[in-house]
């Protein structure tokens, strides 16, 4: 007998599969992650720093977790159980999926979106069930079409904004999607912030509900992983039997915790984006694109007068570098661009500007 190759131990619902992974392409403006383009400020870093000089390494951050969820439970008006903490809010979504999900549970999820709910749902051999946002030529959450696909499922999953298309889910349409539907419902709120959308106080009623928020957007700490996730104490208390102990470095907490005291620099940096996407946006209609409402941090556009592929190639010669997102389904001729600071989106305009 032939020995079996390591590979052929991996479970069968996962080799099929292709990493999730964005392009590490270096450029000199980089638009294609959905970063902020602002850092913290020089202050505040130094601050932080001598704290952390200050900490003793050789400890395991045993309470620091808790101390993130108690201030984060202030914060969004919750109860500290109905609270969890997790290495950015995509670990707590697999821990939501692999703590819930038995081969062959249906997952509901809008296409376009997210690329991670699918693949995290395919690898524990879920039933996927995708609802195409798009009807025409606009995006838009179907209400009817998610509750007609949500009938004996466990987890309707969408983010709101949307990523890549930008698209928000109206308030009275969450609560309609919670009383047609009898699973849990799960919404990625990362991009929550450039929006002003908050879910939080529907959770009281809906105990079906579960938020995932994130420090790497609006907060501009990506570097730090930190997300947290927002849903019923009960359901909370099952979760954190397998979530890993220690998820969170005693640093991470400890920044995240400064950032959730100051809500005034997000609000602001916040409102700068905003300002910005709708400057980089009529200058994007300006050249003839067809611009996408966007409640996110980017903006999804589409043209017809080069492939999109092309076009991207063309882009990153000029030292830009956007997304190609035109293999996602409804999607054919579409790119993604990430708002920056002005300087960046000018010089983004310029280059499409050149090449069109």
């Amino acid at each position: 007998m032939s020995p079996r190759t390591p590979e052929s131990f991996v479970r069968e619902t996962i080799r099929p599969l292709a990493a999730y992974g964005p392009p590490r392409d270096p450029a000199p403006v980089p638009l294609h992650l959905n970063e902020s383009p602002y850092d913290l400020p020089e202050e505040l870093k130094r601050e932080l720093t001598e704290r952390v000089l200050a900490t003793d390494w050789s400890k395991y951050p045993i309470a620091d977790g808790a101390a993130l969820a108690q201030d984060l439970a202030r914060a969004y008006g919750l109860g500290a159980a109905s609270v969890l903490v997790g290495n950015g809010s995509n670990e707590l979504l697999q821990l939501l999926l692999f703590s819930c999900l038995s081969p062959g549970d249906a997952v509901v999820i809008a296409q376009p979106s997210f690329s991670l709910y699918a693949l995290q749902a395919r690898a524990l051999g879920a039933d996927l069930r995708e609802v195409p946002l798009r009807r025409g030529a606009e995006f838009h959450f179907d209400i009817p079409a998610l509750v007609q696909a949500a009938r004996g499922a466990k987890l309707v999953l969408i983010g709101s904004p949307n990523n890549p298309t930008g698209t928000t889910l109206a308030t009275e349409d969450l609560r309609l999607l919670l009383d047609g539907t009898d699973c849990l419902v799960g919404v990625d709120e990362a991009y929550r912030d450039f929006s002003r959308q908050d879910f939080a106080p529907l959770l009281a009623r809906n105990p079906r509900l579960v938020l995932f928020r994130t420090f790497s957007k609006a907060l501009a700490a990506a570097a730090l992983r930190c997300g947290c996730m927002l849903a019923d104490s009960r359901l909370c208390a099952e979760l954190r039997k397998v979530q890993l102990p220690y998820n969170l470095s005693a640093v991470t907490c400890l920044v995240a915790r400064e950032l959730i005291a100051r809500p005034d620099l997000v609000t602001e940096r916040a409102g700068l984006v905003q300002r910005e996407r709708e400057r980089v946006a009529r200058g994007l209609t300006d050249l003839g694109m067809t611009v996408h409402p966007s409640g996110a941090n980017f903006l999804l556009f589409e043209q017809e007068k080069r492939p999109p592929t092309e076009l991207h190639a063309a882009l990153f010669k000029h030292g830009v570098l956007i997304r190609n997102v035109s293999t996602a389904p409804d999607l054919s001729r579409a790119l993604r661009v990430s708002i920056g600071a002005p300087a960046a989106n000018d010089a983004f305009l310029a280059a499409l500007r050149a090449e069109t």
